[in-house]
């Protein structure tokens, strides 16, 4: 941290910027970025794993796992880890609101304890407060609120101000997956054992969006990964090129789930589609990770309003 940001920082800060797991960033990353992150819990043979992975060694150690038949499941964060990140965090930082950013309300209880607990504790404060955005994403989504908020924090931005510009963010942020496992949808109940058996051998790439209530649906399927690729691409034009100014000057963000072939014609087709645009690569996090199963390809960019398709309620 240079002299100036470290004076920036401590001097006019406002608010702290906190955020859970799901988020797609190495732990020494947001830890030198003074972020705060509180890590759910996997469960695999009985096992409760809450480790926070600083290397994409970790990731794809992980991922190999899967690949092996390991079934590791996720906990929501309950209101006691909950009220303990809070309260170290209040103990940390002496002054500024903390501004924490959720995996998605669609996606698990965690953020529906976490604005719970945010309530009890702004109740027991004066001049300070607790602020839980619902990211209504994970992954992508969470690290594109996650940089912005770390630049409004830096820039000595009103907390007022952060929320409003991470609310707008959020409606625009359109999220799209390449999935490759059908085995996870089958076991997420999206499919049956037979459509996957008969996709896998057919090579059918589910497309997945985020949807405006923050769940992940099925929105299409296709035959191949150049089939697939085109038609995500498809999207960003019609759902961020079209409707967003100097869309193509604009951050990308992309991860993938393990490494694939996928993966690389993504990144490649982005890059060549919108040459003048800055991608940000990140592997997906084990807990979200759990879900999309191996191969799987994302990619986030702000355009229109998310779609508002009906789906199947929150899992675990």
């Amino acid at each position: 941290m240079t002299i100036k940001l470290f004076l920036v920082y401590w001097v006019v800060k406002n608010f702290v910027v906190s955020t859970d797991s799901c988020v797609d960033y190495f732990k020494s990353h947001l830890e030198n970025a003074c972020v705060y992150c509180i890590t759910l819990t996997r469960v695999l043979e009985g096992k409760e794993i809450t480790k926070h992975y600083n290397s994409s060694k970790e990731f794809d150690v992980f991922y190999n796992s899967l690949k092996k038949g390991a079934l590791p499941s996720t906990v929501a964060l309950n209101p006691y880890e909950l009220q303990e990140h809070f309260e170290d965090i209040l103990k940390k930082e002496k002054t500024g609101d903390i501004i924490h950013v959720c995996i998605s309300s669609g996606l698990s209880m965690s953020c529906e304890n976490a604005q719970k607990v945010a309530e009890e504790l702004n109740a027991t404060l004066s001049d300070r407060r607790i602020y839980v955005v619902d990211s209504l994403i994970a992954t992508l989504g969470m690290n594109q609120m996650v940089d912005e908020l770390i630049r409004m924090r830096d820039s000595g931005e009103k907390t007022s101000a952060a929320i409003k510009r991470i609310e707008e963010l959020r409606g625009q942020q359109q999220g799209w997956i390449i999935m490759s496992d059908l085995f996870h949808l089958r076991r997420g109940g999206r499919i049956s054992g037979v459509r996957a058996t008969i996709g896998t051998v057919l090579n059918i790439k589910p497309i997945i969006v985020i949807t405006k209530k923050g769940r992940l649906v099925l929105e299409n399927k296709m035959r191949g990964n150049g089939n697939a690729i085109d038609y995500v691409i498809g999207k960003m034009k019609t759902l961020g090129e079209e409707v967003s100014t100097d869309f193509d000057k604009q951050t990308f963000y992309i991860a993938r789930t393990s490494e694939s072939s996928l993966y690389e014609e993504l990144k490649l087709a982005v890059t060549q589609k919108y040459p003048k645009a800055k991608i940000q690569e990140s592997i997906v996090s084990p807990v979200i990770g759990t879900h999309l199963g191996c191969g799987a390809a994302l990619v986030l960019f702000e355009g229109a309003r998310r779609l508002n398709i009906n789906d199947k309620p929150r899992g675990a």
